[in-house]
């Protein structure tokens, strides 16, 4: 009885572990970083305006697609710096969209004018200049106000 105890010890706190994983393209799953950390990259000298000039949004990714498959498939229209998939962060698994960053401007505005509406692995794309993200309030999960209810 207390092996099967332990045993469902051991698995709810690998289920809670797992929850603060990241998973990280071609090295399994690593430690969570504080969110410093995760911001810096190898593009951190570059500024965020001329970085948005090069990077792709990418929606609508088949679901077993990984990060090098996506960078092969954008390398035909220039040098690509950077493709990653989202991963969702409680299962793993992928979010169906990612990120391509290139090296030049003008391969990704080819890039985002070609694979626009293209078909990867049966499912058709949408290719668009990626957007920063909106700010979001701290602790308010994106939520709108409450009402008196």
């Amino acid at each position: 009885m207390a092996a099967v105890r332990l045993a469902a010890v051991c698995v709810a706190c690998l289920g809670v572990a797992s929850a603060f994983m990241i998973p990280s393209a071609g090295f399994g799953l690593r430690a969570a970083l504080p969110s410093a950390a995760l911001r810096q990259s190898s593009t951190s000298k570059i500024s965020m305006q001329a970085l948005d000039e090069l990077k792709l949004f990418v929606g609508g990714l088949p679901w077993a697609m990984e990060s090098e498959e996506l960078k092969q498939a954008f390398s035909e229209f220039g040098a690509v710096q950077d493709a990653n998939i989202v991963y969702d962060r409680e299962t793993g698994r992928s979010r169906g969209f990612g990120f391509v960053t290139f090296t030049e401007k003008a391969h990704a505005e080819a890039a985002c004018n070609q694979m626009n509406q293209a078909e990867i692995g049966g499912r058709t794309v949408n290719v668009n200049f990626a957007k920063q993200r909106a700010p979001r309030e701290a602790g308010s999960f994106n939520r709108a106000p409450r009402s008196n209810y």
